[in-house]
């Protein structure tokens, strides 16, 4: 994250407003007269949670100048969170309604109006399945890829049955303005999903890139080395990262986010560094030379501080190490002075992702590089176990006069344990930044 509290009151301020912006428009004008309470607040509950979810698609739609703000990271953390909280309110409208008059039942009565009652039980199914199909993608084994497209899609249904049952019912919205809002709210969300999943593969599509390289680094890693095809390349900030597509058209599903790993100065051949974990990842290897990939970015505020030059405490685990290779293989080929204390975790010593790169670095710059092996062998000398609060207590050093930036980048067991540690120590938010990295 790099934005100062001034612009996160704002956003937060912005998204409140937006969500509560339908009931200000409700009680706009000319309004009917209440049905009750729980009525009332079921309804409220529905308006606002079809609000939350049609910012969804705001969250990811990949925008460069939120993004570089807030940050990925924790833009989709708040988006997973934010949409269980969208999830419950839409489910608790019509179960409010019905616990509150029984008459609401009819709404699910295919008797009374079949369309409508099919219509809206698959919005209850489609809830239900977005929200199993998230938490437990991994456990039920679904494509990462698969779930991407699905999840756009059942959102994009929930969003429009949505709007079209606020028309129909019609009780707070029977003037022409109010629908009109909705209808243009509701296609302003429509819109930036087909941004992303249309418009900019198509502007993708003139600027393709080239896989000049697949290195096999440790740790069952791949670097794939990319060059621009009839383009300049990517300008890029180091630890910022990328959508990468291996396809001959950017329209593929397969569509994933990688950290650049190679210097900020070298925009003429970017590589991205990927381990073997997930669905996709674990074929990277198998790239040959010569296919066409595409990539959409940069992305990402996971990066340092270009005025300020201050000290950098990066600390990493396992392919973590990917966003925060980029800075360090940058700041060297700008000869950047300042000092630099890396600790990195790992399990074995000959999977060190980037191990010799990190030693010939210590000598090209002013940097100190603490490995931290949690299954040594037993001529290892170093730290052993995993990166905790004992151990960081013996070089991170209290805060003075924020002369410093901390970077944590890594598996969430690692994350949760660091970033608590760091505030715990008084070391201001702002100068802390995250990016947790997950199996995709």
């Amino acid at each position: 994250m790099r934005y100062t509290p001034v612009q996160g009151i704002f956003w937060i301020a912005l998204y409140l407003t937006l969500t509560i912006l339908p009931i200000v428009v409700a009680y706009s004008g000319s309004i009917p007269d209440a049905r009750g309470f729980w009525v009332e607040f079921g309804v409220g509950l529905g308006f606002v949670g079809l609000a939350m979810m049609g910012l969804q698609f705001v969250l990811t739609g990949r925008f460069h100048r939120v993004a570089g703000t807030l940050g990925l990271d924790s833009m989709l953390q708040f988006h997973r969170q934010i949409g269980l909280v969208a999830f419950f309110l839409i489910l608790a409208h019509p179960v409010i309604l019905i616990l509150a008059d029984r008459q609401y039942l009819s709404f699910f009565d295919p008797r009374e109006n079949l369309p409508r009652a099919l219509a809206l039980v698959a919005v209850v199914g489609a809830l239900v399945l977005i929200v199993v199909s998230t938490l437990w993608r991994e456990a039920l084994r679904i494509k990462y890829e698969w779930w991407r497209a699905g999840h756009g899609v059942l959102a994009l249904f929930i969003v429009f049955v949505g709007l079209v049952h606020i028309l129909q019912v019609g009780f707070y919205v029977s003037n022409w303005w109010k629908q009109g809002i909705w209808v243009l709210a509701t296609g302003a969300a429509m819109a930036m999903l087909i941004n992303t999943r249309v418009i900019r593969p198509l502007q993708l599509k003139n600027h393709p890139y080239r896989v000049a390289d697949v290195r096999e680094e440790r740790g069952n890693a791949w670097t794939l080395a990319l060059e621009p095809v009839g383009h300049s390349g990517m300008s890029f900030t180091a630890g910022q990262f990328g959508w990468l597509i291996l396809n001959d058209s950017p329209y593929s599903i397969q569509q994933h986010p990688f950290s650049f790993s190679s210097s900020a100065e070298r925009p003429d051949l970017i590589e991205m560094t990927i381990k073997e974990l997930g669905d996709f990842s674990s074929t990277v290897g198998d790239t040959p030379t010569g296919a066409t990939a595409y990539l959409e970015g940069p992305l990402g505020a996971f990066v340092p501080d270009p005025e300020a030059k201050r000290d950098m405490v990066c600390i990493a685990a396992g392919v973590g190490i990917t966003p925060i290779m980029s800075m360090l293989r940058t700041l060297a080929d700008q000869g950047d002075e300042r000092s630099i204390l890396l600790i990195y975790g790992n399990r074995h010593w000959n999977d060190v992702l980037f191990r010799e790169d990190l030693e010939e670095l210590e000598t090209r710059m002013n940097l100190r590089v603490v490995h931290v092996l949690s299954s040594p062998d037993e001529n290892w000398v170093g730290e052993t176990g995993r990166i905790r609060a004992e151990l960081l207590d013996r070089y991170v050093s209290p805060p003075d006069d924020r002369t410093c930036e901390y970077f944590v980048c890594g598996p969430e067991p690692m994350m949760d344990a660091v970033e608590p540690y760091l505030r715990d120590r008084g070391i201001p938010l702002s100068d802390v930044f995250s990016e947790r990295f997950k199996i995709v």
